[in-house]
């Protein structure tokens, strides 16, 4: 097929006109866009029992000591700014993958200061943090009828948010500022567009995983 040279040309175009259209960030944020939703987003004066932190990972320096990643940090800054705003409990879910490391709950409660920390230690994935949350909530005479705010990457609301619910909590997704605008550096290629995309696909794939395994409920599409 490539031997032909016209096709070898129009091959050529074809792969350079997505390359293109994927270094655009505008186009990025529509794909990225449905990732964000899941649920109601939370409002100023939505009665919430509990914020819940998703941790994003953590990492090990040369002298082999553990910090939590920034994805980590910034979620459970934000989960401590609400849930002191809030005035209610701070529940930092996620273990670590890593068998030899401390937890990433752990590493995040070495950073910051509420009074009302509640830590999930074993929890591996976003299934497994719903799960596990169940016995949180029993342990603390918390009410899973309740409402409850997740923290997590924008992201990653869609899929959190899903497999929540499908674990018959009833939640709500933090607001974030919606970056879907027409302007001028959104319009203007851009290498960080490749790695959103990228990410964009491995949590479309994650929910296409989720709902072949049955973590996500298909009735919540209705």
């Amino acid at each position: 097929f490539l031997n032909k040279k016209i096709y070898y040309y129009i091959f050529i175009k074809i792969i350079f006109f997505i390359m293109l259209i994927l270094s655009i960030p505008i186009f990025v944020n529509i794909i990225n866009y449905p990732l964000g939703l899941g649920a109601d987003k939370y409002k100023e004066g939505d009665k919430i029992t509990a914020v819940i932190v998703l941790t994003g990972g953590a990492y090990k320096d040369l002298n082999n000591n553990w910090y939590p990643s920034i994805n980590t940090i910034n979620r459970s800054v934000l989960g401590n700014n609400m849930a002191k705003k809030l005035d209610v409990p701070l529940i930092i879910i996620g273990g670590n993958n890593n068998l030899s490391a401390p937890s990433e709950s752990l590493l995040v409660s070495k950073i910051i200061t509420n009074d009302n920390l509640i830590l999930e230690s074993k929890s591996k994935n976003t299934y497994q943090s719903a799960t596990s949350l169940k016995n949180i909530l029993f342990e603390n005479n918390l009410d899973i009828k309740d409402n409850y705010l997740i923290i997590t990457s924008k992201i990653h609301n869609l899929r959190t948010a899903l497999t929540f619910k499908s674990q018959n909590y009833r939640v709500k997704i933090f607001d974030y500022k919606n970056n879907f605008n027409l302007g001028f550096s959104n319009i203007l290629p851009n290498s960080k567009s490749y790695s959103n995309f990228n990410k964009a696909i491995y949590e479309y794939l994650g929910i296409i995983h989720y709902i072949l395994q049955g973590y996500i409920k298909i009735n919540l599409f209705n």
